[in-house]
């Protein structure tokens, strides 16, 4: 797919490989919490942990468009836009998303996240882009109840209130990086927009990190090889996950992508205990 690539009207068929590639990035972005909490668990930087991570994606995505003889520059007019949705968005959420892993298990924290469906739906509707139907209401009520599972309970769902509030707000600025993918993204191909919102979260999450006071680089293999991972993931799932936002919309992308704390849950509990 290069610049020509379009948003592809939504047929049964369309809709069925949208909601295969939605999917797979749900498996893979829950293969990037487990091996978070890995990280999490030895104390690693956050903001210096996500830099090497999503600066390893861009390195991928950009080899893979090179291989494939894809343009690396956006459409006219949507490179600033993918720049700000990595740099402000998709950064501010993966660094809440795993603050809130230093303060709960993989599990909690992933279902708690996944309240972003109502709100992408709240969004969506206010912003004139559509009013859910009863079968993905009924989804979005499932969602609030696995919410209220994880908040009302304890034991392999622990979590703080600290915890809580950093899930919340990664649901929050996700919810808002999902609304403003769809409306961004026309004519750049998913391989380079997932490249330019990798690279952008990377430098915004670098100068940050250096900022701060907390830019260091992995320490050893055990240190190095979940950032790669992450990296690798990461690439794939972005990718995926662009590829089925341009043939379903971000409220149904939002919905299919609730498959990732299975996958997540699933992981935890063998990479985990």
């Amino acid at each position: 797919m290069g610049h020509g690539e379009q948003r592809v009207r939504r047929r049964p068929g369309v809709e069925t490989v949208g909601a295969l590639f939605v999917a797979l990035a749900a498996l893979l972005f829950g293969g990037t919490v487990v091996l978070g909490k890995l990280l999490a668990n030895r104390d690693f930087p956050v903001t210096s942990m996500l830099a090497i991570r999503f600066g390893f994606a861009a390195a991928l995505l950009g080899a893979t468009l090179a291989v494939l003889r894809q343009p690396h520059r956006p459409a006219a007019g949507e490179g600033v836009r993918l720049a700000a949705l990595g740099a402000v968005g998709y950064a501010a959420e993966s660094a809440l998303f795993f603050l809130a892993l230093r303060h709960g298990t993989a599990s909690a924290v992933t279902l708690l996240f996944f309240t972003y469906p109502v709100l992408v739906a709240v969004y969506s509707a206010v912003l004139g882009m559509g009013v859910p139907g009863w079968l993905t209401s009924a989804s979005l009520v499932s969602a609030l109840a696995g919410a209220g599972l994880v908040v009302g309970s304890g034991g392999r769902l622990a979590v703080s209130g600290a915890g809580v509030l950093f899930a919340f707000g990664s649901a929050l600025t996700f919810s808002l990086y999902l609304i403003g993918a769809e409306v961004v993204l026309e004519r750049t191909s998913s391989l380079a927009a997932s490249m330019w919102v990798s690279a952008s979260a990377s430098v915004a999450l670098a100068l940050f990190a250096l900022l701060g006071g907390d830019g260091r680089l992995p320490s050893g293999a055990r240190e190095w090889w979940p950032i790669l991972g992450m990296g690798a993931f990461t690439a794939g799932a972005f990718s995926s996950l662009f590829v089925g936002l341009r043939r379903l919309g971000a409220v149904r992308t939002s919905i299919i992508a609730t498959l990732e704390p299975v996958a997540a849950t699933g992981l935890a509990l063998v990479f985990l205990d």
